[in-house]
């Protein structure tokens, strides 16, 4: 049996860096640093040169579509599970989301489904590293390399899984992490963008931060300096930003994290694995598949119910009734989600206000992603925010004697 183990969800260190902020006090153009250290030492422990905080992991994926100069009409390959907020980027940019199917044993977007949407009009590809996963990004980043593209690993959901060796976030032209508060290292809200080009660094910065001139790529540089912006000659901002900066005491308490990242995944994969050693012995109950050369983070345990007569409802209730934390179902396929129905329906009515929309939609309907859209009802995604292995265990354990009742 192995030791039990135990850590705090906040780090006692989170406490200190916090309290450095609040004893320095809040100043506009002066800071403790810790915002930069967090950007420097964040992009370096995930494979990249530059990071750029942001106040959320949604606003990330925006300002790398952005930072990539993806706009009005052009159009971003997004899987089909996911989140709203990975195809919603796209649609703040006024471009088109295309969503692709899922491979059917990993859930990760289908390589074969991107081959077959991509277009001219084709300017960016955001695979997901979807419960922990990542997707198969070697073919991802050839198909890129072929038309142009810039990938995006939107990695919320994936602190410290591999591909082949290469940690997740290293891979892509640029990754997003979110520090939402169920993700594995969390300040509360808040994210980072990860990037190696110098370019989209500073297009990136900019971005995020009012298009702000005398901005660089440089760690913790969100301000425009004094002796600069006191004139009034000077001319501020030289392209189009929104302002997504993280505010350094969110800072603060996400460098404490960063600190600790490998005991934080470490103990979501114990748990994890708790309740895979409860799967693997059901034979009416599939996981998602790991590959080969793959590690999974598991932001939670994800597996499929593969029996008609196993009702999804009624084993949580019973889950629950033998004291589970119960699980989630997957979200709905991002494309039947009634606001792509929506967006269908007024461009349909309107096309005059949508322009750029007019005709270069996808239906977004059944059959669109039809993969995903048999799997998805019958998801089960259970929870790996455990803090205490005892707990992890305890929940395997209930979640093995609900198995047995409907056995």
């Amino acid at each position: 049996m192995p030791t039990a183990k135990s850590i705090p969800r906040v780090s006692p260190k989170a406490y200190q860096y916090a309290k450095e902020v609040l004893d320095f006090g809040f100043h506009n153009a002066h800071s403790p640093g810790h915002l930069g250290r967090l950007e420097v030492e964040f992009a370096t422990r995930f494979g990249q040169k530059f990071g750029i905080s942001h106040c959320n992991g949604t606003a990330t994926l925006q300002t790398a579509l952005m930072a990539a100069q993806v706009g009005v009409g052009d159009e971003v390959i997004c899987p089909a599970f996911t989140v709203f907020s990975t195809p919603a980027a796209a649609f703040q940019c006024n471009a088109v989301p295309v969503i692709a199917d899922v491979d059917p044993d990993t859930w990760t977007i289908s390589v074969e489904d991107i081959k077959r949407k991509i277009t001219p009009h084709t300017k960016a590809i955001i695979p997901v590293a979807i419960s922990g996963l990542m997707a198969d990004m070697e073919p991802i980043m050839e198909l890129a390399t072929q038309h142009n593209l810039t990938v995006i690993e939107d990695n919320a959901q994936c602190y410290l899984g591999y591909y082949k060796e290469r940690v997740a976030g290293s891979i892509g032209h640029f990754a997003s992490f979110s520090f939402q508060a169920s993700k594995t290292m969390t300040c509360g809200d808040g994210g980072i963008l990860i990037c190696s080009d110098p370019e989209l660094a500073l297009n990136a910065r900019k971005a995020a931060t009012l298009g702000f001139a005398g901005l660089s790529s440089n760690p913790g540089d969100v301000v425009v300096s004094e002796q600069d912006r006191c004139q009034p000659t000077y001319l501020r901002h030289d392209t189009m930003g929104w302002n997504q900066r993280l505010p350094e005491i969110a800072a603060a308490v996400a460098l404490a994290e960063l600190e600790r990242i490998e005991e934080l995944a470490e103990m979501r994969t114990l748990s994890a694995m708790a309740f895979d050693a409860v799967v693997q012995d059901c034979d009416w109950i599939r996981p998602q598949h790991t590959p080969q050369g793959y590690i999974n983070a598991y932001w939670n345990y994800a597996c499929v119910l593969e029996r008609d007569d196993v009702n999804w409802a009624a084993m949580l209730a019973k889950f629950i009734e033998l004291g589970g934390d119960g699980y989630y179902g997957s979200y709905q396929a991002c494309h039947l989600e009634p606001v792509f129905a929506n967006m269908n329906k007024w461009v349909d009515e309107d096309p005059e206000r949508f322009p750029h929309y007019a005709g270069r939609l996808p239906r977004y309907q059944n059959g669109y992603c039809p993969v995903w859209e048999d799997l998805q009802p019958r998801i089960i995604m259970l929870k790996t925010n455990y803090w205490n292995t005892d707990a992890a265990a305890r929940q395997a354990e209930i979640l093995a004697e609900t198995i047995r009742c409907f056995s």
